[in-house]
């Protein structure tokens, strides 16, 4: 039977990998998206949402509009979020499914329901202070010892740091962090054997970070780091990624720093592995 899963995402080039990856996976039973504000604001990452479910062919996934804020990265995907190309994607024919994100977790969530949360965590941290419990929580962010905001933030802890404090102090989540995504680089040749579609989204992200190589020591090669890929891959394919648990917390500036909280962290996984299944699942 597949697993119930949920996306909270802020489209943004590496959410549209993401959720087209969870899209292709039968493993998965994607039950909906939740929106925030994040790499553009929230009216953008709601239209790129729904954009994206009718290019793969899936407007029977709903899309909950989430928590409003400012965007803060156009720099790296775009004005539109998609690189400038969010209007090549169809049009959805079904409406927003509602803008309360945490009575959609209260109303779909099941034991065995995953949730993948790959933007800044504000829907999370207000639901989880509302009282609803992730059977299984797996969050793209936060980096130890490393950011790609300031020297030591990653953009979605950053973004919202009470949010992510919120949910590395209750949420008992699975954290999966710069330290590993930066090593997954998608290469020109990976770019070249997806869908085209999803491949001509990645233009400005791609001559972002050719502009910043410097500054991503990780970064050997052309392509993109597919940061919201990996941790989508952990909730098809569980052990994907090789966890090992960290005494951590969040500091005000939205820095994973070492706390109390025992919290799961993957640190490791088969790149070349998981390149080969992403790039047959998003080959159309």
């Amino acid at each position: 039977m597949a697993t119930p899963l949920i996306i909270d995402t802020d489209p943004g080039v590496d959410d549209a990998f993401a959720i087209a990856l969870a899209a292709s996976s039968p493993e998965v039973e994607l039950k909906g998206l939740t929106t925030v504000f994040g790499n553009v604001g929230l009216d953008l990452t709601t239209a790129n949402a729904l954009r994206l479910l009718a290019h793969l062919g899936r407007t029977d996934v709903p899309v909950v509009k989430g928590s409003p804020g400012e965007g803060g990265a156009a720099d790296v995907h775009g004005q539109d979020g998609l690189g400038g190309q969010a209007l090549s994607l169809p049009e959805n024919p079904q409406p927003v499914h509602g803008d309360d994100p945490v009575q959609f977790f209260a109303d779909t969530i099941t034991p065995d329901t995953v949730v993948a949360a790959i933007g800044p965590l504000t829907n999370i941290a207000r639901a989880v202070e509302a009282g609803i419990e992730f059977p299984r929580l797996i969050v793209m962010g936060g980096g130890l010892g490393v950011g790609n905001t300031t020297l030591r933030a990653e953009f979605n802890f950053w973004a919202d740091p009470k949010a992510a404090q919120t949910v590395i102090r209750k949420a008992n989540p699975i954290v999966v962090p710069l330290n590993l995504t930066q090593k997954c680089i998608a290469d020109t040749e990976f770019l070249a054997n997806v869908d085209p579609v999803l491949s001509n989204l990645t233009g400005t992200y791609r001559a972002y970070l050719a502009a910043h190589k410097d500054q991503n020591q990780s970064r050997h090669e052309e392509g993109i780091l597919v940061h919201d890929a990996v941790a989508v891959a952990e909730a098809i394919v569980p052990g994907t990624l090789r966890l090992r648990t960290h005494g951590l917390d969040v500091d005000d500036e939205g820095a994973l720093v070492e706390g109390k909280h025992q919290v799961e962290v993957a640190e490791e996984t088969d790149w070349p592995a998981l390149r080969s299944f992403m790039e047959q699942r998003l080959s159309g």
